[in-house]
């Protein structure tokens, strides 16, 4: 089937009165074509694209956040599989991702986002939406594709071993992604892969100060040289080089 996406006037009434429709979002039901239809007189919501998805089930759990959060890496995997067509360019339209959220996800956004909430918050009901490119990368469906697209890669026997990685520790995902880093996919692949290779001789690379400070030197740095125009090679003594100014330890003197 073909995605469908929102129009314009259709997002902006959402938009506009999503504080007075909570207790509609919570319920998790298909409640926005009656709305707009219905209590704001718009016959025609919504658009049909030329791009082909087909949807999936998305894991659904109870618990704390953190054991709701273990399941982005599958979902992101599931979304980006089902929106494989989708290009980059189209992705960062966020009438696409709206749509998704209200009208075909609903039931996993009530689930991952609004999770025994009594008080939702503004910027909760805000990941529904996608307005800005910062928006996007915190939109709840438009952050699994991508997840799954920044980290995917082919030439891997398993080509969603990096968006497993990416997705077991938050620290990272949002360090390098909402900060507008993972913009270019190639140097993210590198940088995770990197990463992912000296995490077991130094795990204090993950722990969350350290992560901010990574981002804070690949910001200062970044000033200096073109990072996307690095080498794997070149990441690697770059890391390194961070490791050795930041003074982390090995897994083993940790030990002593």
């Amino acid at each position: 089937m073909n995605l469908n996406y929102m129009k314009e006037d259709a997002v902006a009434q959402l938009r506009e009165n999503m504080m007075s429709n909570i207790d509609s979002y919570k319920c998790a039901q298909d409640w926005v074509g009656s709305y707009l239809t219905d209590d704001i007189g718009m016959a025609n919501w919504f658009l049909e694209s030329r791009i082909s998805y087909q949807k999936v089930k998305l894991e659904i759990v109870e618990g704390s956040n953190r054991e709701i959060s273990k399941t982005d890496a599958e979902n992101a995997k599931r979304i980006h599989k089902s929106l494989r067509s989708l290009s980059p360019t189209q992705a960062v339209d966020g009438r696409i991702w709206t749509y998704l959220t209200h009208c075909v996800y609903q039931e996993y956004m009530a689930s991952r986002w609004l999770n025994n909430k009594d008080d939702v918050s503004k910027g909760t009901i805000e990941r529904y939406f996608a307005n800005t490119n910062r928006e996007v990368i915190r939109n709840g469906i438009a952050r699994l594709w991508w997840y799954g697209y920044l980290t995917y890669d082919i030439t891997r026997e398993d080509p969603y071993e990096l968006t497993d990685f990416l997705l077991s520790n938050q620290n990272i995902a949002q360090a390098l992604l909402e900060r507008n880093l993972g913009n270019n996919k190639q140097w993210l692949i590198n940088m995770l892969d990197v990463i992912k290779k000296y995490n077991d001789a130094y795990p204090g690379i993950l722990i969350s100060q350290n992560i901010k400070a990574l981002v804070k030197y690949i910001n200062y740095t970044g000033g200096v040289i073109v990072l996307d125009c690095l080498s794997k090679d070149a990441i690697e003594t770059f890391f390194l080089e961070w490791i050795k100014k930041k003074g982390i330890e090995k897994a083993e003197e940790t030990l002593v």
